[in-house]
């Protein structure tokens, strides 16, 4: 009896172990190839894709073999080069392709003629400084794939040929925004208050001064509640300052991995139809500027003491003269001039497209600060405050 047990014991593993060698085989593993399929439409060889005249052109493409079914995004790319070359710093490579700014979640897409058309144009400028043929031209296309709001699973289709493709100068049917508002959890925002950032005077960037602790993030927008995050594909990250956090809603927030005051940079350009933003970060600078201090320029003599904390002033050296205050926040490769405010009333104002010549007065006395050597100016960036101090 004591044999018939162990025989039935045996056998009971023995059949355990057949069953967890089956689940193991049947689960599915995610593959991650390096290219697919985009198939050469029908009627390439012979049709002539008059931009001008169309409503868009249909690209279809077999889905790169994840192993398994997968949300996946794919990015249209296009040159007038059959070779695609990436651009690379160090040998002072450009890209000769662009990459349309519609995306699409289907494997047959309909690519929008006037992005298309644009997209050509700009890559026309960049290689030739002749006038953009009025007869068709060859165009090449492939795809980008990847596993939908992951960064995972990237890869690109075969080179198709466009033989005939008639383009033109194409206007964008967007002007650029004239604002730009940040929501997050920094002091100031608290995720309930969306913040203007200030315009760059005579340039499409934007600037804030934000004190970050290290764990906080946020989202931006055109306008307030539009809430663009990390994953956006219009958003070119230039700073290892920022990463990507999950949102709880299938997005991302961007993350600030800093502690202490910066200043969040975005430029704003068109590409295609649709905005393209590029977000950075300076250390949060502000100078005195002008004859208060005896420097027209960014210089450490006129620089303020930033506080240690989002609740505190920052402070400005002693005047060393008086005349009318000059302040200005640094974006690195900008003038002092097109990032300088003003504390009317006691509220900072910037400068931001406002008509300033040579003097605050110009738009209205209460903007002209006067001070004098041996005086002082507190700010703060949080209240949007400031105030000269004995």
């Amino acid at each position: 009896m004591k044999n018939l047990y162990k025989l039935f014991t045996l056998t009971m593993g023995l059949l355990a172990l057949s069953a967890c060698e089956a689940d193991r085989d049947s689960n599915p593993v995610l593959n991650e190839p390096d290219t697919f399929v985009l198939n050469v439409p029908a009627f390439a060889s012979n049709n002539v894709y008059d931009l001008k005249n169309s409503e868009s052109l249909e690209l279809t493409c077999t889905q790169p073999d994840y192993g398994i079914p997968m949300a996946t995004t794919y990015s249209v790319q296009i040159s007038l080069e059959e070779n695609f070359v990436d651009a690379h710093a160090e040998t002072n490579t450009e890209a000769n392709y662009t990459t349309l700014g519609t995306t699409h979640s289907s494997a047959k897409m309909e690519v929008k003629a006037l992005e298309f058309a644009l997209a050509l144009g700009d890559l026309w400028s960049a290689s030739s400084d002749e006038e953009f043929p009025t007869t068709p031209i060859p165009v090449y296309v492939r795809l980008k794939a990847e596993l939908t709001n992951s960064g995972r699973g990237i890869a690109f289709s075969n080179v198709i040929e466009l033989p005939k493709v008639l383009g033109y100068k194409a206007v964008p049917p967007l002007e650029l925004p004239s604002s730009i508002f940040i929501n997050g959890s920094m002091a100031g925002s608290n995720w309930s208050n969306w913040v203007p950032l200030a315009a760059v005077n005579g340039m499409s960037k934007f600037f804030g001064l934000f004190y970050f602790g290290g764990t906080d993030m946020f989202k931006f927008g055109t306008k307030e509640g539009e809430y663009i995050g990390f994953n956006d594909p219009r958003l070119t990250i230039a700073s290892d300052a920022f990463t990507g956090s999950d949102d709880g809603f299938g997005g991302q927030n961007i993350s600030v991995n800093v502690t202490g005051w910066y200043t969040v940079i975005m430029s704003v350009s068109i590409k295609g139809t649709d905005y393209a933003f590029t977000l950075d970060i300076a250390p949060g600078e502000v100078c005195l500027i002008g004859n208060a201090i005896g420097d027209w320029t960014f210089g450490d003599k006129g620089k303020f003491q930033a506080p240690t904390t989002a609740d505190a002033d920052f402070v400005s050296p002693v005047c060393t003269g008086g005349g009318e205050l000059r302040m200005s926040v640094k974006v690195p490769g900008e003038d002092w001039w097109r990032t300088e405010f003003t504390i009317p009333n006691g509220k900072i104002v910037f400068r931001e497209n406002k008509s300033v010549i040579d003097s605050w007065s110009e738009i209205g006395p209460e903007y002209a600060i006067n001070v004098k050597a041996g005086q002082k100016i507190n700010l703060n960036f949080v209240q949007k405050t400031g105030s000269v101090t004995q």
